[in-house]
């Protein structure tokens, strides 16, 4: 008895179903659990990948062959370099099915960050998608990634000043007030007749890199975002922190036009980036909307 296996046909290299014969600009599978190593660490992430189709006597790709790339990214240090080898090898697996291709890994990056002044620690994750785009023989290589930071509206505090004034004249009515006097009302719950509203807030990034200059890291990338946001969010704090969060946002009052503005300023000048496009979303604890703010390199 013959133990050779039988052959399997393969019906995606037959003919178009009822002989539609026509290209597809997309197809392939999307959120494929996978694992990607970045700086060290193993990391679960999720997968996209997709090819064009311009055989139109094809009637589908191989999905088999392109599961089989992305199950081995995992293996070697997610690099730009390592994804363009990818799509390299997606399209040659296609060669005369394909001429463009897509392939997007998104993925937590954990990062250990310091209190403000306490020295206490705790983790931030930062979301992460690294994406290659193959079209017309060109290579797009983009990342992208989402900051939390908090913003007080400064027309709040300006508001709100106006009303501690008027609290500050009702307790004080004589021409000369002592210092020691000022400092004891102010130390009274009282004495605070209004605070400005600060919410929770976003911006969304997406940079395109210019090989030819260079790969920045994301955490890179984060820590400037966050130094020119100025506030962004804590992981473990004591009161002195806390303290000084309130501090830096008193400091720091900003519309979502001031964070857009903020952030091209700290990022037009990065040579390795061809382009970013920047999206910074207010939260809202005034009104039931939010506040929106869109800015590009050009």
């Amino acid at each position: 008895m013959s133990s050779k296996k039988p052959r399997l046909e393969d019906v995606a290299t037959l003919p178009p179903e009822k002989n539609l014969a026509l290209t597809l600009d997309e197809v392939g599978i999307e959120n494929v659990q996978t694992q990607v190593r970045l700086q060290g660490l193993l990391l679960p992430a999720r997968a996209q990948a997709t090819v064009s189709l311009i055989d139109k006597q094809s009637r589908g790709i191989h999905m088999s062959r392109i599961f089989k790339i992305i199950n081995r990214l995992y293996e070697n240090e997610l690099t730009w370099p390592a994804l363009n080898e990818a799509m390299d090898q997606m399209l040659a697996t296609h060669e005369n099915l394909s001429d463009a291709g897509m392939l997007a890994l998104d993925f937590e990056f954990p990062v250990l960050r310091k209190a403000l002044l306490s020295g206490e620690e705790g983790w931030r994750s930062y979301p992460l998608r690294f994406k290659v785009v193959s079209k017309k023989g060109l290579r797009e290589l983009k990342l992208q990634t989402r900051v939390l930071y908090s913003s007080t509206c400064p027309c709040s505090a300006s508001l709100s000043r106006q009303i501690n004034q008027e609290e500050f004249r009702k307790a004080f009515r004589e021409p000369e007030v002592r210092s020691a006097q000022v400092l004891e009302w102010l130390g009274k719950a009282e004495s605070v007749g209004a605070v400005p509203h600060a919410q929770r807030s976003e911006a969304i990034c997406e940079f395109t890199f210019d090989p030819a200059k260079g790969y920045p890291s994301p955490l890179s990338l984060i820590d400037e975002i966050e130094e020119a946001l100025g506030t962004p969010v804590q992981t473990a704090v004591k009161r002195e922190d806390e303290q000084e969060f309130a501090r830096r946002n008193a400091k720091n009052l900003m519309f979502c036009e001031d964070a857009a503005r903020k952030l091209k300023w700290a990022l037009m000048n990065r040579e390795e980036l061809a382009n970013f496009q920047i999206e910074v979303r207010h939260f809202e604890s005034l009104h039931a909307h939010d506040v929106v703010a869109k800015v590009g390199k050009y």
